[in-house]
């Protein structure tokens, strides 16, 4: 250890000893010591160092594509960034590079630079492929280090989705770290080999993350989000901007979405002050230079020391009202020869020059429009997604205008197990752009339960809405299901489409159409529906004493509030209606949500069911609460009684139709050990 010395010891590339942090035990403590060995090595015998010079990073270099060949074609491939990179250094971040090559090729491989301490790289690489038709493209994301490179994730995208348009998205690696999402954005040219399609524009949103603080940001509410009303010269922000790419530097007059997954204003404010690490979504600004006559028209206000002026009203029978150049929240930052950086005081002087004169120059910053925000104005609801990547440009004369709704759990990881960091649903993005390509427009809006009124108003411009709100997710997020259905009904009362209706939710979701087809040839003649609690209470004793059970309730589709039950004496009468299970009678249980088991008393569950937690119904690690029966049949309150059919283990079935027409076919079973094949629960999905 005494060879260690500070001076030879940092002078060691920083690699060695991130390999050296990947190792453990033994292996770990035997390279350091190789490596003070080679520190030993350049020690003469008076004890001075040799000076050992520290080896340099060298990037991969991009290799040239082969020569096409005959029936080939030339395809060119942008790698745009990645984002939200798994960590695979001990001391520092990942040094994450991409490389791209046709899946069973040996040769023709595409390599990006080297991005040093980052998990967000932006490469903006470009390259080209020889591929012959039906090749697929594989692209892995590595962390370059001394010795070897290490996987950050992969993905291979099949000829299928390129090779008639062209690709431009984003694609979630593969393999890309436990509890992570990383996501990898890339461009491929359609059968041209020349033209990318016009899928992602360039992002006007991205995330970054920090580490320090101050922010070095100065901002204020703008509406439902937050303007960066000035970046300074010192801060957090400020040393971001010098090692990013122009694209994803952060300006004075941007907005920013969300940090840490959360869009909630007040949130936002109190993780800035108390949070040391963040993530920070960013949405940019665009400005507008043009003439207008003048007075203006708008209520105008600003803070002392700031830098634009911002436009609070627009006064009704004005210029600014009749031009349509104005919206609320605009900011004013330039007035005839008063352009660029320059204070507020200093535009209201020329601003009040200017009414003097017929027409005036007027420079303004506003929101960058995403494909979402338009052509319905939807700037008076807030927006809870990160961003749109993915989703197409609204077509400029659509056939109608129409919109995804969806709900963002603010209490819940991304949202809600159904969506992807974006916030969107994963199947939000692929049903818009099945709307657009149809010639419609269609935005993707979220159900604040906060904002119900505006909601609605916003929602009466559209012709058509796709609702993808998961059953119980309103609730979740403290809203209230009846009143948003209540609210699309009247929207259906004005010929708005609602697809799917809350009618037909209510009618083909409810699981006492299990009860309905119990008789025919595809049901079990003993399955039971439970309204009220002295219904549950006698008929459950009986079926439970009689055989295992499969207890549902009524709301949800994520396997939450649906319980296999055995009894742990197995104790089971021989006819069913023998006899009735006691009090005591102690149930083995797991839920389908997630596999877990537990122990109750029949009594303890009864009370769970009923009345949810309290001092009747025991110790419950479930997610759920209970309560089944709430609000009565009216309300949906029900709960539903199975026989358990064992061969469960084996998996199910889905047939997907179109019509009459079937389209695909799932077979979902379960993990081993499990007896549920809900997503998320290590269950295997076979397409």
């Amino acid at each position: 250890l005494k060879l260690a010395r500070p001076k030879l010891f940092w002078s060691l590339h920083r690699h060695t000893l991130r390999q050296i942090g990947r190792q453990s035990g033994l292996s770990a403590l035997l390279s350091l010591l190789a490596m003070f060995a080679c520190c030993a090595a350049h020690e003469d015998e008076s004890g001075k160092i040799e000076e050992v010079e520290a080896m340099p990073e060298v990037a991969p270099k991009p290799v040239e594509a082969p020569a096409v060949q005959p029936g080939n074609k030339a395809l060119k491939v942008k790698i745009a960034y990645a984002r939200g990179l798994r960590n695979a250094d001990w001391t520092s971040k990942s040094d994450p590079y991409c490389e791209c090559e046709v899946v069973g090729k040996g040769s023709g491989k595409l390599t990006t630079a080297m991005v040093s301490d980052s998990l967000d790289p932006v490469w903006d690489f470009e390259g080209a492929v020889d591929c012959a038709e039906g090749d697929s493209l594989s692209f892995k994301v590595l962390d370059k280090d001394m010795v070897s490179s290490d996987s950050l994730g992969s993905i291979t995208i099949p000829a299928a989705a390129f090779q008639e348009e062209g690709f431009d998205g984003e694609v979630l690696l593969e393999r890309g770290g436990s509890g992570l999402k990383p996501y990898l954005r890339v461009s491929i040219t359609g059968p041209d080999g020349k033209t990318y399609p016009q899928g992602m524009a360039k992002s006007d949103e991205f995330t970054f993350s920090i580490k320090s603080k101050p922010l070095g940001l100065r901002m204020e509410k703008n509406g439902t989000i937050i303007r960066i009303n000035q970046v300074l010269d010192t801060g957090a922000v400020p040393e971001y901007n010098k090692k990013a790419a122009p694209a994803y530097r952060v300006e004075s007059g941007d907005y920013v979405s969300a940090v840490n997954g959360s869009f909630d204003y007040a949130t936002i404010i109190k993780l800035v002050k108390e949070e040391s690490k963040l993530d920070i979504s960013v949405r940019k600004h665009v400005k507008e230079t043009f003439e207008i006559e003048t007075p203006l028209g708008v209520d105008l206000k600003y803070e002392k020391d700031a830098v634009d002026l911002s436009v609070k009203n627009i006064q009704p029978g004005k210029y600014a009202e009749s031009s349509g150049k104005f919206k609320v929240f605009d900011h004013i930052i330039g007035v005839d020869s008063v352009q660029g950086p320059t204070t507020a005081a200093r535009l209201s002087e020329e601003l009040e020059k200017a009414n003097r004169a017929p027409k005036t120059k007027l420079t303004i910053s506003r929101l960058a429009p995403c494909p979402s925000s338009g052509p319905v104005d939807v700037s008076s609801i807030t927006r809870m997604a990160k961003d749109d990547l993915g989703l197409l440009p609204q077509p400029e004369q659509p056939k109608a205008n129409t919109a995804v709704v969806q709900i963002y759990v603010r209490s819940q990881p991304f949202g809600g197990s159904d969506k992807s960091i974006s916030g969107h649903r994963y199947d939000s993005i692929p049903i818009a752009n099945g709307m657009i390509n149809a010639g419609m427009s269609c935005q993707l809006i979220h159900y604040v339960h906060e904002e119900h009124d505006r909601f609605m108003e916003v929602c009466k411009q559209f012709q058509a809405l796709v609702v993808r709100c998961n059953p119980g997710q309103i609730k979740a997020d403290g809203g209230d299901q009846t009143k948003f259905d209540t609210g699309m009904r009247e929207l259906r009362k004005k010929g708005i489409q609602i697809w799917p209706s809350p009618d037909v939710m209510e009618q083909m979701g409810a699981k006492d159409a299990l009860c309905k087809v119990a008789k025919l040839n595809i049901g079990l003649e003993d399955t039971l529906a439970y309204y009220t609690e002295a219904e549950f209470s006698a008929g459950f004793k009986k079926t439970m004493a009689f055989q295992p059970r499969v207890i549902k309730q009524n709301r949800g589709s994520s396997g939450e509030g649906i319980w296999i039950i055995k009894l742990k004496s197995g104790d089971y009468c021989k006819t069913y209606g023998e006899r009735s299970c006691a009090d005591d009678e102690v149930l083995e249980m797991m839920e389908a949500n997630d596999n877990h088991a537990e122990e109750h008393t029949v009594a303890e569950f009864v009370e769970f069911c009923v009345n949810g937690r309290t001092d009747k119904s025991g110790n419950w690690t479930s997610k759920g609460t209970g309560k089944y029966l709430e609000g009565g049949k009216q309300a949906g309150g029900q709960l539903v009684d199975q026989r358990f059919c064992p061969r469960i283990v084996e998996g199910e079935l889905r047939y997907n139709m179109a019509g009459d027409s079937l389209v695909g076919i799932i077979h979902k079973k379960p993990k081993e050990g499990g007896i549920s094949a809900v997503s998320g629960t290590g269950s295997i999905y076979t397409f």
